[in-house]
């Protein structure tokens, strides 16, 4: 069997985004690029008994190598973002709740806590397309350009990292970003943090990781 590690993660993955409330029944997506292969989560399949025969291979030409299932319906934006950004090697698409809701009211999530630096600062929100196709591979693509995450217009997130912790622990914070700004928003007017702060807030995260580095 061809990459089941790389299997193995994608289906541990998808478990904690169910138990975390980011994805149901069979929405959402997960992939991994390992040179020139993309290993991808199937489509319109229960993830509750998920095994690594169930997760797709392909190959650069989007053929399926391994694998009996029917990939995803988001294939195309997958492999858009890989070719957009070579640094990429992981995402995480959900249609999460108060992502997508956040993406059907603004234009983008702005700056309401200092942990969005992680995501790359304020998250824009890509216009609709219809699902599955190129034109929302394209939209996704122009506007997550130089960030970590964006949101679709009433439809969900991507989160993108340089492994699958990291694409997953990102669309955890987003989800829990994207509540805090409408339960913030609900509240009053909410106050947001400019760029020479968020800036602060970078330069800080840095110094910190590489002080926790002299531990190791």
């Amino acid at each position: 069997m061809k990459f089941k590690l790389e299997r193995e993660i994608i289906i541990g993955a998808v478990i904690r985004l169910q138990k975390a409330g980011l994805i149901i029944n069979t929405s959402g997506n997960v992939s991994i690029k390992v040179g020139k292969y993309v290993i991808i989560t199937p489509s319109a399949t229960t993830y509750n008994n998920l095994t690594p025969t169930d997760i797709l291979v392909m190959n650069q030409d989007k053929e399926v190598v391994e694998g009996n299932l029917l990939p995803s319906s988001e294939v195309d934006l997958h492999y858009s973002i890989y070719e957009n950004d070579e640094s990429i090697k992981a995402i995480v698409h959900t249609h999460s709740l108060y992502a997508t809701a956040v993406s059907s009211i603004a234009n983008e999530l702005p700056a309401i806590h200092y942990q969005i630096v992680d995501l790359g600062g304020a998250i824009p929100v890509a216009p609709y397309k219809t699902f599955g196709s190129p034109a929302l591979a394209s939209v996704v693509v122009e506007n997550i350009c130089g960030k970590n995450a964006v949101l679709m217009q009433n439809h969900g997130a991507v989160t993108v990292a340089e492994d699958l912790e990291k694409a997953l622990s990102r669309s955890i914070l987003l989800e829990w970003l994207c509540s805090l700004y409408l339960i913030s928003k609900q509240s009053g007017k909410p106050s947001l943090i400019n760029q020479p702060e968020l800036i602060a807030v970078k330069d800080q995260m840095e110094k910190y990781r590489k002080m926790r580095e002299e531990f190791i």
